[in-house]
């Protein structure tokens, strides 16, 4: 989404809008599809629900970018901040599997 954004910039916002709408609602999809997996994992139900949520943000700020302005934002602002919400999320979630949790036991 990010490189879309970087494309069309400020001049062209009609194609980082229609980037961050498309891709947003495919990674929300994606995402609930994950979420029926989850199976009594508090942490990896609430990672995914927390991302399902943000993409879904995405999307609507993507079609209607007016909702950022009562947040002094430029819509492409409050977008970068909701994607640097999702790499946070993702992070979290990489770390746990790195960390043990998550792993296959050693046999």
């Amino acid at each position: 989404m990010g490189l879309f954004a970087q494309v069309g910039g400020s001049e062209q916002p009609q194609v980082w809008r229609a980037a961050f709408i498309v891709l947003a609602l495919v990674g929300c999809a994606s995402t609930l599809r994950l979420l029926a997996r989850a199976r009594g994992d508090r942490f990896l139900t609430w990672q995914q629900a927390g991302a399902a949520l943000l993409y879904a943000l995405i999307a609507v700020v993507g079609a209607v970018p007016e909702l950022a302005e009562p947040f002094g934002l430029d819509p492409i602002q409050a977008e970068a901040l909701m994607l640097i919400g999702l790499i946070v999320l993702g992070h979290a979630l990489v770390w746990r599997f790195m960390a043990g949790e998550g792993r296959a036991a050693k046999e």
